[in-house]
């Protein structure tokens, strides 16, 4: 299963593709996390990865040896636990230039296993991350209950990723929403929007610096720290919703 985390004018996408790959690896004993922001990768900024592995998405892209791009990814990828990452460069030209590679990497996501998830960053009509949503399983846009934010995050949903008749679009009921409740802004009601969202919203997450912090230190997912705050619990959450917006195509397609 291939999940894309992005968002359209979200925030908190990479710390959500981070918590769900991770919640997936404790639970299933392993999961992927593929940073493909073309803008630009922070993984390598808040996970304490080893120099080998930063930016590994470029050398999946362009390798030195002639190889498969599922060999490449296990050989950059920054494991911790059951969680196997990889990370794109920090520089937004060479993370740009990764999704127009020497090597096509995108085909090579569905052999990795059984949980992948991968952060495209910013969700936009004309984005080079676009094969990787074209593929993707769910594709989780990740906003904030901000209004404008929220609005626009729905409406490119509703119309199938198309903002012009030109645009590629995706498959109907493929992408759904996931609210992070950041502080700022004029916010909808809790109660009110997940009512009008319906199912289309399927999941909302408590804004938690401290378990945030953790989860970037590495810390499992059964770890005491996060009894304190909401976000583990709620991922879980998302993570189940994710799963059962696959089921009924996998049924329909076996």
């Amino acid at each position: 299963m291939i999940v894309a985390v992005g968002g359209w004018r979200g925030c908190g996408a990479t710390t959500v593709a981070l918590a769900l790959a991770s919640t997936w690896a404790s639970s299933h004993g392993e999961a992927w996390l593929v940073e493909a922001d073309p803008a630009g990768g922070v993984l390598s900024g808040r996970v304490d990865m080893d120099a080998r592995s930063v930016g590994g998405l470029e050398r999946v892209a362009f390798p030195v040896d002639r190889c498969l791009a599922v060999d490449s990814f296990y050989e950059v990828a920054y494991r911790l636990g059951g969680l196997s990452m990889v990370s794109a460069p920090v520089d937004p030209f060479r993370a740009h230039s990764c999704h127009h590679p020497r090597v096509s990497w995108v085909p090579s996501l569905a052999e990795l296993g059984e949980f992948v998830v991968v952060d495209v960053g910013r969700i936009r009509a004309a984005t080079v991350a676009w094969d990787v949503l074209s593929i993707a399983d769910v594709v989780v846009v990740v906003s904030s209950p901000e209004v404008s934010s929220v609005v626009s995050s729905a409406e490119w949903i509703h119309a199938v990723g198309r903002i012009s008749p030109r645009d590629p679009g995706i498959d109907e009921g493929v992408a759904r929403l996931c609210i992070v409740e950041s502080p700022g802004g004029i916010c909808f009601p809790r109660a009110s929007l997940l009512a009008d969202l319906g199912g289309v919203c399927v999941g909302w997450i408590p804004w938690d610096p401290a378990a945030v912090d953790l989860l970037h230190r590495g810390a499992a997912v059964g770890n005491r720290g996060y009894r304190r705050g909401g976000l583990i619990p709620a991922i879980d959450r998302l993570g189940r919703a994710v799963c059962d917006a696959v089921r009924p195509s996998m049924e329909v397609t076996s």
